[in-house]
């Protein structure tokens, strides 16, 4: 049976795709046994059965990415063990345990079509009031849901979905595409020691990357609305302050002239800034990518999308997840689908990110790069191996799983507390001026 590429040759490919040649060294644990020992053991597999973990090198994937960040950064030390602890983190944190078809919480479920199945995040309250416009019948439960599902067309109510902005997906393998995109502006030839990262996004794959930066040695600033901050602040605060101690908060009335005016500046004064927004919701602002990258030479720009093929398509980790393959995979192996890892697409999306503004930066900048956090997944799921022996190995690591009983990986501890909303705005903003 043929064995998994290396985690130090896998994080080579990644830096030479990211235009860096790198010899790189580092061992990885097996991926049954970096799996367990991440904390991802109970998250994957039927609710009533078996723990299941996927037959699929993901976490020597992360493992690589977290390896080249590593070389390519000042202070190694200070950032992770390895990439596969922070994909089990949260759940360590919340206590989450594996529910089949449905998450932990319930608000992503996989459901059944007329022709297969699909997974429906409803995350957000607001997603609800969709329902009964995309089914084309009144729907107010996830029974109704599966009720109204049953008779139409998977790709017919993903693709209605996603027009309408729901987090909606179709639960099959996906081609392997490239996992980003990238357009070159003009570079710098002389990089600041300390980047000011300027990051917009908000709950998991963004601040991961800006934190990541700023453990690498970055300057962060956390931007919010002050009507809307950032969803993660509700959440919990272990796992928020995990993320986001160390950044300095900045928050804005988006609504007024000030506002938008303030953003601006502070977006133009930025060496890498990290947007996870739909394209059009900055436009709307007044806020133009490519116009601020034009304006300073060595720029890097970060979008995190859920989906490559369209910017405007709304998707979160679970259901990204389900639409690289991770659940066709093991239905293939095991005889049903379910959910693998923790909104798995977000920690490796922020893991490759950080690596990708890194690399970008090492090399002068003046890069917009486009991720396609769908494409990230499939591509740290590798080569996926023939039915019978993908089988086989999953088997085979199913067995080296429940055999390995070496303590899990350590826990992070956060930096501290993360800055309340707003708490930097005036100084921040000052130091510009």
């Amino acid at each position: 049976m043929p064995q998994p590429e290396t985690a130090s040759g896998f994080g080579e490919r990644l830096l030479d795709e990211l235009g860096l040649t790198t010899s790189l060294s580092g061992e990885a644990d097996h991926p049954a046994v970096a799996w367990r020992r991440a904390g991802l053991l109970p998250l994957s597999g039927p609710a009533d059965g078996p723990a299941r973990p996927p037959p699929l090198p993901i976490t020597t994937a992360v493992d690589g990415a977290m390896i080249a960040l590593k070389a390519i950064s000042n202070n190694a030390e200070c950032l992770p063990l390895n990439g596969s602890l922070l994909l089990g983190e949260r759940a360590r944190l919340t206590g989450s345990k594996r529910n089949g078809r449905s998450t932990h919480g319930g608000h992503c479920r996989l459901i059944d079509t007329a022709d297969g199945r699909i997974a429906v995040n409803l995350a957000r309250d607001d997603d609800w009031g969709l329902l009964e416009a995309w089914l084309e019948e009144p729907a107010a439960t996830w029974d109704d849901i599966s009720a109204g599902a049953t008779g139409k067309l998977a790709a017919e109510l993903v693709e209605r979905g996603a027009a309408m902005g729901l987090p909606v997906a179709l639960d099959q393998l996906c081609e392997g595409q490239p996992w980003f995109k990238e357009r070159a502006f003009s570079k710098s030839n002389s990089q600041p020691p300390a980047p000011l990262v300027v990051d917009l996004s908000s709950l998991w794959a963004g601040p991961l990357a800006g934190s990541l930066l700023h453990l690498s040695g970055a300057k962060l600033v956390k931007v919010e609305s002050l009507n809307r901050p950032d969803g993660a602040r509700r959440g919990n605060e272990e796992f928020y302050n995990l993320l986001n101690a160390g950044k300095q908060s900045v928050a804005f009335d988006f609504g007024s002239p000030e506002g938008r005016s303030g953003l601006r500046q502070l977006l133009a004064a930025a060496d890498i800034v990290i947007e996870a927004s739909r394209p059009r919701a900055l436009r709307q602002l007044g806020i133009e990518a490519e116009k601020l990258m034009a304006e300073k030479p060595g720029k890097t720009w970060l979008r995190f999308l859920a989906h490559g093929e369209d910017e405007n398509r709304i998707g979160f980790g679970d259901d990204i997840g389900v639409a690289a393959g991770l659940s066709t995979i093991a239905c293939q192996v095991w005889g049903e689908p379910f959910f693998v890892g923790d909104a798995i697409a977000d920690p490796i999306s922020g893991i490759y990110g950080a690596l990708a503004a890194k690399a970008s930066w090492h090399q002068g900048g003046g890069r917009l790069i486009e991720l396609s956090m769908r494409d990230i997944v499939r591509y740290a799921m590798q080569e996926i191996m023939p039915g019978d022996a993908l089988a086989a190995r999953a088997a085979e690591w199913q067995q080296i799983a429940e055999a390995d009983t070496t303590e899990l990986y350590p826990m992070r501890l956060a930096a501290g507390q993360a800055e309340e909303l707003g708490a930097s705005s005036k100084d921040i903003m000052a130091a510009l001026c």
